[in-house]
């Protein structure tokens, strides 16, 4: 029999020709089999995996040690003969954040300088208040600085100060003390000089120019409200020592209001209509109204009191307004100029240096809200760009309840013109002069703090934490952990839901600029223990507060543990 035959010109095997045809079931059941096979396969593992757990739940139910030689359940869990050595564990930074999550913070995401290094994960922190800001992370841009003396808090200044002006954001300072000439010198900077026998005088009832945003009603009522502020809270600077404390009668209040009215052309009386325009004011030209009592007397008399008895009842007043501009301060601050012309607010800054005006504290608090004043007028402008202004000892100024007003309405107008006020205390225990507990002054004061946006408090003492953590809404491990930071370290509160323990890093030519003054003074029995000596105290801290608190968030303990080892 012939092996091939041809079929339509192809060879093939006879036996290929001559088979039966192929079943056509035979895939489908080729196809059970093999899913029959798979399932077999699955439960098998099923069942591995199902004895795997059962012996895990029996050895966690037994407890640690159970079966062996060394260690038991109990008081000797986890105790062995020979130390376990297990593998160094290596992951890169992106799956840390899941083996580590309540230790390794995602970050803001948000771009801006370099701060230094969040101890917590040792990742690069940076911060830009504007970004904040519009990101809507924050609610205020203003922020709060707190740090006992040598704690790094004016290093931080400076420094925020030089890094943020790679990012075009200019900065305006006063300046009590000479610390930041170094700074200005670097950058080119004349400080602006203010005192008696300087050459410098200003105007701080210059008016504020019109935002775009505002209507023309409301800017007349912001100057209006910021230049009463400004005159009541002076006054009263001035007259508390020989009323005791005590603040303006209600009948001054109104004199000064009206002869404000009466100089910027906004009486609206019939003699005296409210003019189309502001008219320029000034100390000298407010008190040359204040004695013309011609110019006031028919709002007094519609107010129902008689001018002879609104004069003399503001008798005070005219006499310490007067002997503001020719006692003291003069020369200062009698400006009758519009506008104050020695701030250049294209300059990367501005430095009013009152190092020369310390004779005693009522004079410091005027120059201070004076010279702040005059500076806020000139660079609250809407084409002034975003700009970082300084409130050193700002204590000092808010113990008076119209300079808290005034600082109040400062702070509101932030918002409207890219300014970032940075207020700094020393410790909130200063805000005990501050009026009386519960006191409107007190409320006023608190609220202004708790409402900036980014709350920084580097180290503290004992008697500071608790209104510390109150005011910079800090959790309990947290207040805690501020009596141990050191030099440069401090714990950032960034709107209502982020914390940070950031350590300042400065650089080399940093360095030579910041460190005046103080010179980053060491504190004995912090800053200068051992990295050792140090771990013990952090340990027994922790185990302090485990044991005075146990249902504490143990995430917050591990962080401030892990922040010992990274030198804070």
């Amino acid at each position: 029999m012939a092996l091939f035959t041809k079929s339509k010109d192809l060879w093939v095997p006879a036996w290929a020709r001559d088979a039966p045809p192929a079943r056509p079931d035979l895939a489908e059941a080729v196809a059970r089999r093999l899913a029959a096979r798979d399932e077999a396969a699955r439960a098998s593992l099923d069942a591995v995996e199902a004895e795997k757990y059962l012996r895990e739940v029996e050895s966690v139910k037994a407890g640690p040690g159970a079966g062996r030689r060394h260690g038991a359940a109990g008081a000797g869990a986890a105790r062995i003969g020979k130390r376990m050595q297990l593998p160094v564990h290596t992951a890169p930074s992106g799956m840390m954040k899941a083996v580590y999550p309540w230790m390794v913070d995602p970050g803001l995401g948000v771009p801006g300088a370099y701060i230094g290094a969040d101890v917590m994960s040792m990742s690069s922190f940076m911060f830009d208040i504007w970004e904040l800001y519009e990101r809507e992370i924050v609610r205020s841009p203003n922020i709060s600085l707190i740090g006992v003396l040598g704690s790094g808090k004016s290093a931080l200044q400076k420094s925020l100060i030089l890094r943020m002006l790679a990012f075009g954001v200019r900065f305006s300072w006063v300046q009590l003390k000479p610390e930041y000439d170094d700074l200005c010198a670097a950058l080119g900077i004349e400080p602006l000089k203010c005192g008696p026998g300087q050459l410098i005088s200003l105007n701080p009832l210059a008016m504020v120019r019109r935002h775009p945003e505002q209507t023309d009603a409301q800017w007349r009522h912001s100057n209006r409200v910021r230049r009463t502020s400004l005159l009541e809270g002076i006054l009263r600077v001035k007259v508390s020592a020989s009323r005791k404390g005590g603040g303006l009668s209600s009948v001054e209040r109104s004199v000064i209001g009206w002869a404000l009215d009466a100089v910027t052309g906004q009486n609206g009386t019939d003699a005296d209509p409210v003019r189309d325009r502001l008219a320029p004011v000034s100390l000298p030209t407010l008190y040359a109204a204040l004695v013309d009592k011609t110019l006031w007397a028919a709002r007094a008399e519609a107010a129902g009191v008689p001018a002879e008895d609104a004069y003399r009842q503001t008798q005070d007043v005219r006499l310490e307004l007067a002997d503001l501009i020719s006692g003291s301060l003069r020369g200062m601050f009698d400006s009758t100029a519009e506008k104050n012309a020695a701030f250049d607010i294209a300059a990367p800054g501005t430095l009013l240096d009152l190092s020369a005006v310390r004779d005693d504290p009522t004079s410091t608090v005027l120059s201070m809200v004076c010279a702040q004043s005059a500076m806020e007028a000139e660079l609250m402008h809407p084409d002034a760009g975003r700009r970082l202004v300084g409130y050193d000892e700002a204590w000092a100024v808010m113990k008076y309840m119209e300079l808290l007003k005034r600082l109040q309405e400062q702070f509101k107008l932030a918002r409207m013109f890219g300014i970032s006020n940075m207020i700094a205390f020393h410790r909130f225990s200063d805000m005990d002069g501050i009026g009386d507990a519960g006191s409107a002054e007190r409320g006023i004061a608190t609220g202004l703090l708790e409402d900036c946006g980014v709350k920084i408090a580097y180290r503290q003492e004992e008697a500071s934490l608790e209104i510390t953590r109150k005011l910079n809404g800090l959790s309990e491990v947290q207040m805690n952990l501020l009596r141990y930071l050191k030099v440069g370290v401090g714990v950032w509160k960034i709107g209502n839901d982020h914390a940070y323990v950031v350590k300042h890093i400065l650089s080399d030519i940093e360095k030579r600029l910041v460190n005046t003054d103080s010179k980053m003074k060491i504190v004995r029995g912090v800053d200068d223990i051992s990295q050792a000596d140090w771990e013990e105290i952090m340990d027994t801290w922790i185990t302090e507060a485990n044991a005075a608190n146990p249902s504490a968030d143990a995430s917050a303990r591990s962080a401030s543990a892990r922040s010992s080892s990274a030198g804070v």
